[in-house]
């Protein structure tokens, strides 16, 4: 049978990324100012966790 595991990083990435989107879609076009404040937030950490 299979092992299922999580990486906790993925889940703070993911969770991090969503609350900085949300907070970031608030002016101008939401779709797109969600989608840029997301990957530019999921950039950071991936680059963050380097030196953690």
């Amino acid at each position: 049978m299979p092992d299922v595991t999580i990486n906790l990083w993925t889940l703070i990435l993911g969770a991090a990324s969503g609350l900085a989107a949300v907070l970031g879609a608030r002016t101008g076009n939401r779709l797109l100012m969600g989608a840029i404040v997301g990957a530019v937030t999921a950039a950071i950490l991936t680059i963050a966790r380097g030196y953690f």
